[in-house]
């Protein structure tokens, strides 16, 4: 669980460094999602829906890939196309959540413990409302230019700044549970014996 909480700290929170026409991000997204499959790939045991979501986790690894050095090499540019795959990539990265996150609730049950697997489908919840509203948001900066939308675009960047903190945080009480899930089944081995 650990590895999904690292995958998600890279893939949601950038620090870019901007030389003229090229940026670079410090924590590239590509990263995290190597991350996460590699946290999936560990966790695949406890439930199916860590596995299942692995071929999006690769498409969305290798597009990020292009994303960053395109970003880095200053060639990628606002387009139509940029959007659709952006809509696409934030798509797949909700499904591939919703996956892990039911596979959570699945590892929760399969132990009789409480990773917290509830609050992590709030906030995928979050994740969703935001991230449909910010789309629909650039769709309609796109097609106008009404100065309240300046505004509103404000209040969803604090407001996605404040779900992703919440989400990484409770990521990491999940990993931490899982880990202390681990001890304590380790230790009824050892008594066991």
């Amino acid at each position: 669980m650990k590895k999904l909480f690292w995958g998600f700290f890279f893939v949601y929170l950038n620090f870019n460094l901007n030389l003229n026409a090229h940026s670079i991000n410090l924590l590239p997204n590509f990263v995290g999602w190597w991350l996460v499959l590699q946290g999936m790939e560990e966790l695949k045991h406890e439930s199916r829906y860590f596995e299942n979501p692995r071929p999006f986790v690769l498409v969305l690894m290798v597009y990020e890939a292009i994303l960053w050095l395109g970003n880095a090499l200053a060639v990628v540019g606002e387009s139509w196309l940029t959007m659709l795959l952006g809509i696409l990539g934030g798509a797949a990265a909700l499904y591939v959540i919703w996956l892990l996150v039911k596979g959570v609730r699945e590892t929760e049950e399969n132990h009789a413990a409480d990773l917290g697997s509830a609050v992590l489908h709030r906030r995928w919840k979050n994740l969703l409302i935001l991230q449909v509203a910010v789309r629909l948001l650039g769709i309609m900066g796109n097609l106008s230019n009404i100065s309240i939308l300046a505004v509103v675009s404000i209040v969803l960047v604090i407001a996605g700044f404040v779900v992703m903190v919440q989400f990484l945080m409770d990521w990491h009480r999940t990993a931490k549970a899982y880990e202390a899930l681990g001890e304590r089944v380790t230790n009824e081995e050892k008594t066991e014996e």
